[in-house]
């Protein structure tokens, strides 16, 4: 009787649930179109999730799908405040200001609604499609890598200049089928959610899938030339291997699959040329990283503590209203100003307490915080047999939650999805029961 009220359930949530994948591929393949498919519409194509997000919250509503709480009401009040501010004192741009109001009235909404319809069996079609995905992406990069930036492979968006960014050795950091290298640094470290989970799990994957995009993951890591995909994803597996350390059989697995990779490493190292270079320029953009951050007397833990304490630092130095909604974005700026800038912070809490002052953009900023320690909780809380899911999306998607660039379409769109089933993941249990 439960499976058939299940399945029911389900069914009833299809349109739902489509209009969601859709929302999910064009955040993978939205720089793609901008980039070799539809270059002339890349402007309009910033916000073509904006219309699916529309769709689902309606259809979520008539169809009385329980995702309304707390966070919504209260990050409604605060952005609808936020906008009047920035209509009657502040830059005065209404195209602007609801370029701005959009993240947290259209996306944000959809965080609970992809928990409240997505069952776990959806949860792990998405990982499935992410692997197959992951393979034809890292192909994507390698050829970047490879190719000087003047090649197509290699074209900025809206058909225009080079999408590389910040070259070590003659190399450039590619973007995949991103607009720019934060949005691929991102996307891996969200597919290795499920690469660790799949392999530490019992749940059905083709092994031929799981151990290609393994390894696609594993030779993509270096050529992203990305500290931020490198670490995230260790971090990942550290919050991963603490979900699955159930019993002395899940740490012999945990193990296990530590020999693998690590095997694998040394074998790609010695044998393949591209993974060989892709690790020296890595190395080397680490390396020059360092230097510098010896040079400023602070080391890249301490410039990410900093990125995430100073901007509450100079929250406090704001004034109480600021009436600059929209503006910390790029397309925001480029409507006021014509160029493509940081007019405010190119940090995330730097944008939003720039944007909104003390009052309103503390209270986002501590609604975003509170929100990622509240699914932390939960997560850490769960019965052993339900943790390793949510904890392994913990380490993608509480960091995005508190500090992704949501004012970037692609960082955007991947906190939603990473949240989204994070939350999905912690209501399988009660889903079940």
């Amino acid at each position: 009787m439960n499976t058939i009220t299940e399945q029911e359930d389900s069914s009833k949530y299809n349109s739902i649930k489509i209009a969601i994948w859709l929302y999910f591929l064009l955040w993978v393949f939205e720089g793609a179109l901008r980039k070799w498919v539809l270059p002339s519409l890349a402007t309009p194509l910033l916000v073509v999730r904006d219309p699916i997000a529309i769709y689902i919250i309606i259809k979520a509503f008539t169809s009385n799908v329980k995702f309304m709480n707390g966070y919504i009401v209260a990050s409604f009040i605060i952005t609808l405040l936020a906008f009047i501010i920035t209509l009657t004192f502040g830059h005065g741009n209404i195209f602007v200001g609801l370029y701005g109001a959009r993240i947290m009235l259209l996306h944000f909404p959809l965080i609970f609604i992809i928990g409240a319809v997505f069952t776990k069996e959806d949860i792990l079609k998405i990982g499935r499609v992410l692997l197959a995905i992951n393979i034809l992406v890292t192909l994507i990069v390698y050829l970047q890598f490879i190719s000087p930036q003047t090649a197509f492979i290699n074209i900025g968006i809206g058909g225009e200049g080079s999408a590389g960014f910040n070259g070590y050795r003659g190399y450039f950091r590619p973007s995949g089928t991103f607009s720019f290298t934060t949005g691929l640094s991102a996307y891996y470290i969200l597919v290795s959610v499920f690469v660790f989970y799949f392999w530490l799990s019992k749940e059905k994957c083709s092994k031929i899938l799981l151990i290609s995009s393994s390894l696609a993951l594993l030779i993509a890591l270096p050529i992203t030339v990305s500290r931020t995909a490198v670490g995230g994803v260790f971090l990942v597996a550290l919050f991963a291997f603490v979900g699955s350390t159930t019993s002395f059989k899940s740490i012999f697995k945990i193990l296990s699959v530590v020999v693998v990779i690590t095997i694998l490493f040394i074998v790609l190292q010695k044998t393949t040329s591209i993974f060989n270079l892709g690790t020296e320029v890595f190395m080397s953009r680490v390396d020059e990283a360092d230097q510098f951050e010896k040079s400023q007397n602070s080391s890249f833990v301490e410039r990410a503590l900093e990125g995430f304490t100073q901007p509450i630092v100079n929250l406090s130095k704001s004034d109480l209203f600021i009436g600059n909604l929209g503006m910390g974005t790029n397309a925001g700026a480029q409507m006021l100003t014509g160029k493509v800038e940081f007019l405010i912070s190119e940090g995330e809490l730097g944008r939003v307490a720039g944007e909104q002052g003390l009052i309103l953009g503390g209270a986002l900023i501590a609604l975003r915080l509170l929100l990622a320690i509240s699914y932390f909780y939960k997560s850490i809380t769960l019965p052993a047999t339900y943790k390793l899911l949510p904890l392994a999306f913990c380490g993608s998607a509480l960091f995005l939650i508190t500090q992704g660039q949501w004012a970037q379409p692609s960082m955007l769109g991947c906190s939603i999805v990473a949240a989204g089933l994070l939350d999905a993941s912690i209501n399988i249990r009660k889903k079940a029961e």
